[in-house]
């Protein structure tokens, strides 16, 4: 980068990121329409998979050739029971050949047809190792920029007595190794892992994971409180508040659980869908999802503070006294870094793949619109009642007021808020993946406009670095909103030709 302070070097950086994200937008718009024309065959590919093997077939066997004469046979009805008689040697034997008493009828479940649904494509995500090192590079990179603002030298004027871009000699490499500390134990759990599994048995391997995450979770400990104790020797007790202030925050929303600390999921596989046309079982689904869902954002949540907490204000808070440093352009990173990991772990935990089970189940849920009180007229209508599935247009009581189905297939507690939040926000994820996809995609148009305003070149540097992880977070966003929004669209459809119909 040129020392001078020349104007023309942003616009000149700009175009390189640019045209990288046009061609990830396209290439991800060009894949998502190919994945979706692949879609409607999957059910019919996956029977034609099935092939008969022709050395399993057995022989029939031989026909008789011995002519035998017809015996004389003469039936009876006795007591329900067809009777038959025929001669052998000259007596008359009588045998049963079946009964006439009729099967007993077998009653349909009462309610509307449970929903169809539409097989949704595979979408390849990044595995726990690869997402892992990705994310610990990241944050590394962000506390050397913190860093960087914080420390920056002027090496290129004739002046200057150092040559090195940064004073290293003020970094305090106890404060460092605490970062560390707290960005790697995901990291080495999913190395360690990986590495067992290729000498380990199956069948062994619950049990060495959890042997290798309490080495590791003592190794952390011993770590941190080895580094906290020189930084009690050299800083105020008070400066103590903020590296434990966020685990204050970890055992309000996790509890005494450390799975959250160490995995940032505890399964790789997705939560499945079962359908049912009970509807105690599909609201329990309901329930289960929910609270997955709801998990798997406070991780989204949790992760992202604490990664930007530590790499960008606690360098910040271990500064120097006589240290002078731009305090806005220092938020401002902060900012960029939280923002940056909110959207790396939602493309990771909340793909396109994760919703399609809750939309499934809400679909099965459906949801129920309230009419108004109970009048004269609506006196007469049932109350609602958890035992059965209301179709479309039905109408319920419960307490003074009126509700009425508007899916067609309920099974939802008209009162219970909780369902119609599930409904609402699974009855179309795409919905949701645009969100996250113009929250994603206003972060890169914040950059781009600091990387306009800005002629700091540390602060120049570090939004450059930043833009890139914030391209493939949007990459992979967009490629599943564009998945999700044709997959849901074709089911709407149909699910509407089917309403028509009936």
């Amino acid at each position: 980068m040129s020392c001078d302070e020349d104007e023309s070097g942003p616009f000149v950086v700009f175009f390189l990121p640019t045209v990288l994200g046009c061609l990830t937008i396209l290439l991800a718009r060009r894949w998502a329409y190919s994945q979706v024309n692949n879609t409607s065959s999957t059910a019919i590919s996956r029977r034609r998979k099935i092939i008969k093997d022709p050395l399993i077939k057995r022989p029939l066997p031989p026909v008789a050739t011995k002519m035998v004469a017809p015996k004389k046979l003469s039936a009876t009805v006795k007591k329900g029971t067809l009777m038959a008689e025929e001669d052998v040697n000259g007596k008359r034997v009588r045998t049963r050949l079946l009964s006439t008493t009729p099967a007993p009828e077998v009653k349909l479940i009462e309610g509307p047809a449970p929903p169809k649904h539409i097989p949704f494509p595979y979408i390849p995500q990044d595995g726990e190792l690869l997402f892992e090192i990705m994310t610990f590079i990241f944050l590394t990179v962000a506390t050397g920029l913190q860093f960087l603002n914080l420390y920056r030298t002027a090496w290129w004027l004739p002046t200057s007595y150092t040559t090195q871009a940064m004073h290293f000699h003020l970094v305090d490499p106890h404060v460092v190794m605490f970062i560390l500390g707290i960005i790697c134990p995901r990291l080495l759990l999913s190395a360690s892992v990986a590495i067992i599994r290729l000498f380990v048995a199956p069948k062994m391997m619950p049990h060495v994971i959890v042997a290798a995450r309490m080495f590791i979770l003592g190794a952390i400990i011993g770590m941190l409180g080895w580094s906290t104790y020189y930084l009690l020797m050299k800083y105020p007790i008070l400066k103590m508040i903020y590296l434990i202030y966020p685990s204050i925050i970890y055992f309000v929303l996790f509890g005494f659980q450390l799975e959250a600390f160490l995995e940032l999921n505890h399964t790789e596989t997705l939560p499945m869908h079962s359908c049912s046309h009970d509807p105690e079982q599909i609201r329990s689904e309901v329930e289960m999802l929910k609270e997955d869902f709801n998990l798997r954002v406070k991780k989204t949540l949790f992760h992202s503070i604490i990664g930007a907490y530590y790499t960008s204000f606690v360098p910040c808070c271990f500064a120097q006294p006589f240290l002078y440093y731009d305090v806005v352009l220092a938020a401002q990173q902060v900012g960029l870094v939280w923002g940056s990991l909110c959207g790396r772990y939602a493309a990771q935990l909340i793909p396109a793949a994760f919703c399609d089970a809750p939309h499934r189940a809400a679909r099965h849920l459906g949801s129920w619109q309230l009419e108004g009180p109970v009048t004269g007229e609506s006196s007469d209508l049932p109350y609602w009642s958890g035992n059965r599935i209301w179709s479309l247009g039905s109408r319920v009581r419960i307490g003074d007021q009126v509700y009425i189905a508007n899916s067609p297939t309920v099974a939802a507690d008209p009162t219970n808020t909780a369902h119609v939040r599930f409904h609402t926000v699974f009855n179309n994820p795409s919905k949701l993946l645009c969100l996250l996809v113009c929250l994603q995609l206003s972060l890169v148009l914040l950059q781009l406009c600091l990387l306009f305003s800005s002629i700091v070149w540390h602060y120049f540097l570090s939004i450059v670095v930043l833009l890139f992880i914030n391209y493939y977070s949007l990459y992979k966003m967009l490629r599943d909103y564009l998945v999700a929004w044709k997959v849901y669209k074709a089911e709407h459809l149909i699910q509407d030709k089917n309403i028509q119909t009936n």
